[in-house]
């Protein structure tokens, strides 16, 4: 089979995930096609995959090179996720695509769709063969608020290849290895509720003084008012905004952690979440991450789970580790790997061609 892959060709661990999965589909016998939207156009071959890059531009534009490469590749599947839906299925319909494939990673309760744009996914989503979806929680959006049918979609876990990487310390000299250190990456948007972790550790510093510093990743477009919010509750020395990492400085971030802490009101999988674990970092993450529907025993699991809504419950659960709680690194990795590997992800990917 021909597969025209279309997704963000970056360095990245998503970029990473999907051209994995490619190289996978390659070695099962298909040929595949990765088609991205950059700055600069060119094309290339990485081993038997032919990536081939368009020039970013305006909606006509990008339409229309997406629609010159399904002519001339003629692929049987296009298999598209975030950006490249709407155009993939679209100019795959145009096109004469036999199978469509449309993945969806975002749920309607975290995007908070306008009326217009609801009404066009709604509709455009139709034009799907199949759905991939990377969670439950998405899957019940699509089927409770866009009507799609249970018999399309497809339920694929993520798994991460942070491990992979050969990280590097250099840019993380700030981080304080004497105190106890908790760390947040994310983007600073409103629902990934860095407040509450704030307010927590306002309540733990009231309690116990300075002994620990948390250590937030990232950049967006709460930062001002996070740092202001910071400011006035006089945490500067207690928290410290290192802003966007780099890839290769992930790994280590998350090794410098004794704790990690995700508080997200919406998570429709949570990449950040099987991060961590992966690498043996101990966990404390929101109830409303789609990543924690694919554990098993997950009742046994939850003591590192909590309320997004509930400042009390996390204070406390933070409190235990900062007062000496010990859960060896083998505890999550062991979650990760008997949850989260790439041959099980695989295998529930295989759907998409039955």
């Amino acid at each position: 089979m021909k597969i025209l892959f279309c997704f963000t060709y970056n360095k990245s661990f998503l970029a990473n995930f999907f051209f994995e999965l490619a190289t996978i589909m390659v070695e099962e016998g298909n040929e595949v096609i990765v088609f991205s939207l950059k700055g600069i156009k060119t094309e290339k071959n990485i081993g038997d995959i032919k990536v081939i890059i368009a020039k970013q531009a305006g909606h006509f534009s990008n339409y229309k090179n997406l629609f010159k490469v399904i002519k001339e590749e003629k692929p049987d599947m296009v298999i598209s996720n975030f950006n490249y839906v709407y155009p993939a299925l679209l100019m795959g319909r145009l096109a004469g695509v036999k199978n469509n494939i449309a993945w969806f990673h975002t749920e309607s309760a975290q995007t908070r769709p306008g009326f217009f744009n609801f009404i066009l996914k709604k509709n455009v989503i139709k034009l799907a063969n199949k759905v991939i979806v990377n969670s439950f929680i998405l899957k019940d959006d699509l089927v409770n608020n866009f009507l799609v049918p249970e018999s399309k979609i497809v339920t694929v876990p993520f798994y991460t290849t942070i491990s992979n990487i050969n990280f590097t310390a250099e840019g993380l000299e700030k981080i304080d290895s004497a105190k106890f250190k908790i760390g947040c990456p994310g983007r600073l948007v409103e629902g990934k509720n860095h407040t509450l972790l704030i307010d927590s550790l306002f309540s733990l510093k009231k309690k116990y003084g300075s002994g620990f510093v948390l250590y937030i990743a990232g950049s967006g477009e709460r930062e001002e008012s996070l740092k202001a919010y910071v400011s006035a509750k006089k945490m500067e020395n207690e928290i410290i905004f290192l802003g966007n990492l780099e890839i290769d400085e992930l790994p280590a971030f998350y090794k410098k952690m004794d704790l990690t802490v995700l508080p997200s009101l919406h998570e429709a999988f949570g990449f950040v979440f099987i991060e961590a674990i992966s690498l043996g970092t101990p966990v404390l993450v929101s109830d409303r991450f789609g990543a924690l529907q694919f554990l098993k025993n997950k009742e046994a699991d939850s003591f590192f789970e909590f309320n997004p809504t509930d400042e009390n419950e996390l204070t406390k659960k933070i409190e235990k580790y900062f007062n000496g709680k010990k859960v060896p690194s083998d505890y999550f990795m062991n979650l990760y790997n008997s949850n989260f590997s790439k041959e099980k992800t695989y295998q529930s990917f295989k759907q998409v061609f039955q």
